[in-house]
């Protein structure tokens, strides 16, 4: 790696630090900034202080526009990067999430044109009309049909066929590196619209260092937990409000096990107590926004559980892990490229609550032998397979390649 040329790497993401998908992007820019390369990055909503980070220009009349014409393509302002010293300095164009009304997808086609363009996937946006996950959609016209138009980002009116059209023809004519984190998003890309652009699979990597586990008794200790009950822990952020969370699923565990004087369900993000469900036998924390104290949360459960209806690869799957923490989870997007069924954790059916339930009794029952070895599994299959090291190499390689062609 060290006999390669140093780059200059642009990223554009909706976020710099905050979500899933921005979380790796700003993770990714400061690992390669350790390596000693340049980078830089424009977003929509800027949280960090990094004097490397440049807002988008985005006002009300752009977002009023998106929102009455049905479009998330077309309204706004992001040619005002093409403009920019970082641009024309950059020897890599980096994409990540584009929706969110803030990203004109000419500008994509723009910067393809004179630059190389790598676009990592963090969902199915890019293949299908409008939503982030189109709920098991039908392909049609190389697009996976959305199964409501009020999936994220929403549409008022049925505008379906123009964001198509207007997809479809700014590919046509842009050569892109398209990079996909997980098997399961790869085989449908491949089917899609993209499927004649290059496609390259990079898992996405947790920082080890950060993400390891803590010994259970002294993290409960520390965070004022109980030390004689099992604990299961899920995030709830978005609720009821996000469709593909799974909301439902997570209420109807918790009405499962909250009368349960030997459980305790840690929610992470969020509280469901106006819907009833409160009592001691329940604990709710905010948003955790340190990650060494995240880790701790994960190292103090026995179960991890995650109720999402359609996800890609997510992180809070391979933290958990990295803590050693089994994982209960639907047979939903990658997840189980990660988590081995019975080995390091539970493969549920789709929409299966009571399997879900199984899983998490099945967890719950074992020994504390099998325990320890369904820890070490998990531990072991992260430091492997899907470490911050191996993704951060894994992109180098790629910019590196691109930059030889």
């Amino acid at each position: 790696m060290g006999k390669n040329r140093k780059l200059n790497i642009l990223q554009i993401s909706t976020y710099d630090n905050k979500g899933g998908a921005a979380k790796v992007a700003w993770m990714l820019k400061q690992e390669l900034e350790k390596h000693g390369h340049t980078t830089s990055m424009f977003v929509k909503h800027k949280l960090s202080t990094a004097s490397n980070v440049y807002q988008i220009p985005n006002n009300f009349l752009q977002r009023l526009l998106s929102v009455a014409f049905a479009s998330d393509l077309d309204f706004f302002q992001s040619n005002h990067i093409l403009q920019t010293e970082q641009y024309r300095k950059a020897d890599i164009i980096h994409c990540h999430n584009l929706h969110g009304y803030y990203f004109n997808l000419t500008t994509l086609q723009k910067m393809a044109q004179e630059k190389t363009v790598i676009w990592t996937l963090h969902d199915e946006w890019a293949i299908t009309p409008h939503c982030a996950y189109s709920l098991n959609g039908s392909l049609k016209s190389g697009f996976y049909q959305c199964s409501s138009r009020k999936l994220y980002p929403e549409i008022l009116w049925p505008n379906e066929k123009y964001l198509q059209w207007r997809k479809k023809k700014v590919y046509k004519s842009a050569r892109l590196e398209i990079v996909v984190p997980c098997h399961w998003l790869e085989q449908k890309v491949k089917a899609s619209i993209l499927k004649n652009q290059r496609i390259s699979l990079i898992y996405y990597g947790v920082d080890a260092a950060i993400f390891k586990k803590y010994p259970k008794k002294e993290a409960r200790q520390k965070l004022s937990l109980p030390v004689d009950k099992k604990i299961i822990t899920f995030l709830v952020q978005g609720g009821k409000n996000n469709p593909w969370k799974g909301w439902e699923y997570a209420q109807e565990i918790m009405s499962n096990y909250y009368r349960n004087k030997d459980i305790l369900l840690l929610c992470i993000g969020g509280n469901l107590s106006d819907q009833g469900l409160s009592n001691e036998n329940i604990k709710y924390i905010p948003f955790i926004f340190d990650k060494s104290l995240l880790a701790q949360y994960y190292s103090s459960s026995d179960v991890f559980l995650l109720t999402s209806l359609a996800d890609n690869f997510p992180n809070t799957v391979l933290e958990a892990m990295a803590c050693g923490t089994p994982v209960v989870s639907f047979d939903v997007g990658g997840v189980k490229e990660a988590v081995v069924h019975n080995k390091n954790g539970y493969i549920a059916k789709y929409k299966d609550c009571n399997d879900l339930t199984s899983g998490v009794d099945y967890i719950l029952s074992l020994s504390s032998k099998k325990l320890k070895s369904i820890s070490q599994n998990s531990i072991k299959r992260i430091k492997n397979n899907f470490t911050l090291t191996t993704m951060t190499k894994n992109y180098i390689d790629l910019y590196q390649s691109l930059i030889k062609i």
